[in-house]
């Protein structure tokens, strides 16, 4: 061994063993690179090359704290109790249930709970098992963060419950499922991916954003995400698809995608779609607003002629949910997110934004609480007015939620912090009005699932 180790070496073999290793770090990185731009060029090299180069990360997962669901909440979070707090000492606010979706640092997995209001009670709690939940996806998108579809890591993003205690789940560009009371897969929808919000329409149907699996623009990139708007049934069909981007072409706005030098393989980044429920004087229902995080803009889509009724592009910025308050406002989640290259952030705090339609006016409401409670939500964030004047934030980036009082102060406020101190990343929750979550709660009680 030792006439091995000190033995001469040509300087020809030195320097072709050099060349050959600049060669494979040099093709190595190329593939690591490209199985995050666009897999599908070279899927199984870059599969390969992705695992070998996450090896050191998976190691310290296993050996240290698992950092990838893990918020970074303002200094002012650190003060609050884990859970539920009441600053006033009781919580008030209207009857309902909170369909609470977070994912638990204790647990290390994400869950679905449906909380009474106002006394905050967990009534039923959803743990969905993702090897189960994805047994039957074929189909893995190009666009998928499919790496963290495991137990430790698929999170249900806005889950839409059923009044027979099903659930429709999806993780961020993932597939969508709808499991039963038990969280027993139903169906599946793997031909596309989803993302962002789940919102049902006055028929009972779904509007979820989506993303085109083959372009329908021509001499575009491969990893360019064509965001879409699809309606999905309760029974898990599509039955209706729509390119946001074409939709912006064909109205004149093509210079807001595809200007020189200002090209991103994400342009519209479509996070919100929020249907109209009843005619009113300046929509129909049937119509959809959508919120578009990287051009700023709100629009009014009429699906039923193809035409955009309306469009403003900011005072917002960055915005995310839009909501319909009555029948001539609409509210924003203002993020005031800015991207200057070097850092994202948020100048000052987060607002929520009121646009009038009656007299083409933008106001901010709950501003005091918001500056109070210092929100700065990055990505993310939403709003939801509640009967009797209260009001439900809940600010993704520092992984809290509060209930706002008719008069502004804070009734309820809720820190999803770990067993370890650490706090974690909030999965978009919704308000249940009573009717509706006492139907769910009885048939949830009734199918007496196995722990």
């Amino acid at each position: 061994m030792e006439k091995f180790l000190f033995s001469k070496v040509e300087r020809w073999l030195v320097l072709a063993l050099m060349l050959l290793g600049a060669v494979f770090c040099i093709g190595f990185g190329y593939l690591v690179l490209d199985s995050g731009r666009d897999p599908a060029h070279h899927p199984t090299a870059s599969a390969i090359a992705r695992n070998i180069a996450e090896v050191p990360d998976t190691f310290l997962r296993l050996v240290g704290k698992d950092t990838v669901l893990l918020a970074q909440p303002d200094r002012l979070v650190a003060a609050k109790p884990t859970g539920w707090s009441f600053p006033q000492g009781r919580p008030t606010g209207p009857s309902g249930y909170l369909l609470l979706s977070r994912y638990d640092g204790t647990a290390r997995r994400h869950a679905i709970e449906l909380v009474s209001l106002p006394d905050m009670r967990t009534r039923h709690r959803w743990v969905l098992d993702a090897d189960t939940l994805l047994r039957d996806v074929h189909h893995i998108s190009r666009f998928s963060d499919s790496q963290n579809w495991n137990q430790t890591h698929f999170r249900q993003i806005h889950p839409w419950m059923a009044e027979n205690g099903d659930l429709i789940v999806k993780d961020h560009y993932s597939p969508l499922e709808r499991v039963d009371a038990c969280g027993n897969p139903k169906w599946v929808i793997d031909s596309q991916i989803f993302h962002h919000s789940t919102e049902p329409d006055a028929d009972g149907n779904l509007w979820i954003p989506s993303l085109a699996e083959k372009h329908s623009i021509p001499r575009i990139k491969d990893s360019f995400r064509e965001d879409v708007i699809s309606k999905v049934s309760p029974q898990g069909k599509v039955l209706y698809t729509h390119s946001v981007p074409q939709m912006l072409m064909r109205h004149g706005y093509t210079n807001w995608l595809f200007a020189t030098e200002m090209y991103n393989d994400d342009p519209t980044h479509l996070n919100d779609i929020e249907p109209v429920l009843s005619d009113g004087p300046y929509w129909k229902k049937g119509d959809v607003f959508l919120s578009l995080r990287n051009i700023s803009t709100i629009l009014l889509y009429r699906p039923s002629t193809g035409q955009i009724v309306w469009l403003k592009r900011g005072p917002w910025m960055s915005q995310h949910d839009v909501d319909i308050l009555d029948d001539h406002r609409i509210s924003i989640y203002d993020n005031e997110g800015q991207d200057r290259g070097k850092v994202y952030f948020v100048d000052g705090h987060s607002s929520i934004k009121v646009y009038d339609f009656a007299d083409d006016s933008v106001t901010n409401i709950h501003e005091d609480a918001m500056k109070a409670n210092n929100i700065r939500t990055t990505t993310a964030g939403l709003y939801t007015a509640l009967p009797g004047g209260y009001a439900l934030i809940e600010d993704v980036t520092n992984a809290r939620m509060f209930f706002l009082r008719p008069d502004g102060r804070v009734s309820a406020d809720y820190v999803n912090r770990a067993e370890d101190g650490s706090v974690y990343h909030l999965g978009w929750s919704r308000f249940i009005p009573k009717v509706e979550g006492d139907r769910a709660l009885a048939a949830l009680t009734k199918a007496r699932c196995a722990s």
